[in-house]
């Protein structure tokens, strides 16, 4: 039996603007329910990988306060763990602070007991299960496998992400995509390699370069044609997280039941930190049309197409549309919100009228007074 370990890789993560500067984007909440990061960590659980590490950069409490114990994602509570793992040096010298000298720092590889290790971002969210391709990995005899997914629209929602030419099943070139074609294979930055290949990444940073990402060193073998490095396409939906604009799109795409099937289904749960709050709650004038409202919300007035995230208040009068809107934000009497982006614990009360358009989402900043 194959010994299987899971490593979330928080630090090459893109920034969100306002929703990131205080929290890591693994931690940014998502369709008014879920952190980023529970895509990741629910794709280990439903592929039985019970042993994960979760490398962070920075912002470990967020990350803990919904990590939590790990037991929601963790189906063998005797042996089965989420660690949480930060290099404290690295907080003192940004640019050392890699997922490299992380793994380094803080997962004894010599010792750890593991034949493979999977490792995936918090940025590309899907239902992907790890087993055909650890079982391609292995059977190929490749030293790496990147996963991948050839899309149409790397124009619009894959910008700088990293593209691959990929012959005969091998990834022969690396680049960046730059938004000049639609159609490209796109990395999706998760990687498939035994301990031993691990060991050997680790070590050769030391050699190429300490600044060095797990992404960069595999983009060096590919060029150097240092490693057996082939590609494993993947053909399910993916929702790409890269940008501010990507997660407004998306997040209120999948507001659609035909897009949330591609993405969520009966069979491959996506799990998430519980919390205790009574259901949702509707004043007798409320009006809610093609919406996401979490528990413990009060809606008195008027939310249509909107994601609604705990203990949020919408009193009698108020009227949303096309907005989302994080915990513990108050929406008071007659307030009005268009294409408008509230981080958590925000109130509106004095401006009476905010509306953006699908290019231009207002977003406003935790803990604001409107």
């Amino acid at each position: 039996m194959r010994r299987i370990i899971g490593i979330c890789d928080l630090h090459n993560e893109p920034s969100l603007g306002e929703l990131t500067a205080k929290r890591p984007l693994g931690a940014v909440t998502f369709l008014g329910r879920y952190g980023l990061i529970d895509f990741t960590l629910s794709n280990f659980s439903n592929s039985h990988i019970d042993r994960v590490y979760v490398l962070i950069k920075n912002g470990i409490v967020a990350i803990k306060r919904h990590v939590g114990s790990g037991s929601i994602w963790t189906n063998n509570t005797k042996l089965g763990f989420i660690e949480l793992l930060i290099n404290e040096k690295g907080l003192r010298y940004p640019s050392f602070n890699t997922d490299i000298n992380n793994i380094q720092r803080n997962i004894p590889l010599d010792e750890a007991d593991f034949d493979y290790a999977v490792i995936a971002p918090s940025y590309y969210l899907s239902s992907m299960d790890f087993r055909p391709i650890i079982e391609k990995h292995v059977k190929s005899g490749a030293d790496v496998t990147c996963v991948y997914k050839h899309v149409d629209n790397a124009d619009t929602d894959y910008f700088r992400a990293d593209k691959f030419v990929v012959k005969d099943g091998k990834i022969t070139k690396t680049s960046k995509n730059l938004g000049r074609v639609k159609e490209a294979d796109i990395s999706l930055d998760t990687f498939i390699v035994s301990k031993k290949i691990l060991k050997k990444i680790v070590s050769d940073s030391v050699k190429v370069s300490e600044l060095f990402s797990i992404n960069d060193m595999i983009n060096y073998y590919v060029e150097e044609n240092a490693l057996s490095v082939q590609g494993y396409e993947f053909e399910g939906y993916v929702v790409p997280i890269l940008n501010l604009k990507n997660y407004v799109e998306h997040s209120l795409n999948l507001l659609n039941y035909h897009v949330r099937s591609l993405l969520m289904f009966k069979e491959w749960p996506i799990y998430t930190t519980t919390h205790n709050t009574p259901p949702a709650l509707y004043g007798k004038d409320a009006d809610v049309k093609n919406s996401f409202v979490a528990n413990g919300a009060i809606i008195k007035g008027k939310v249509h197409n909107c994601i609604i995230s705990r203990d949020v208040v919408v009193e009698k009068g108020a009227e949303l549309k096309n907005c989302i809107i994080f915990t513990q934000t108050q929406v008071a009497k007659d307030v009005k919100l268009e294409y408008v982006l509230s981080d958590k614990n925000v109130v509106f009360k004095e401006v009476k009228k905010l509306q953006g358009d699908p290019d231009n989402i207002i977003v406003i900043k935790q803990g604001a007074k409107i």
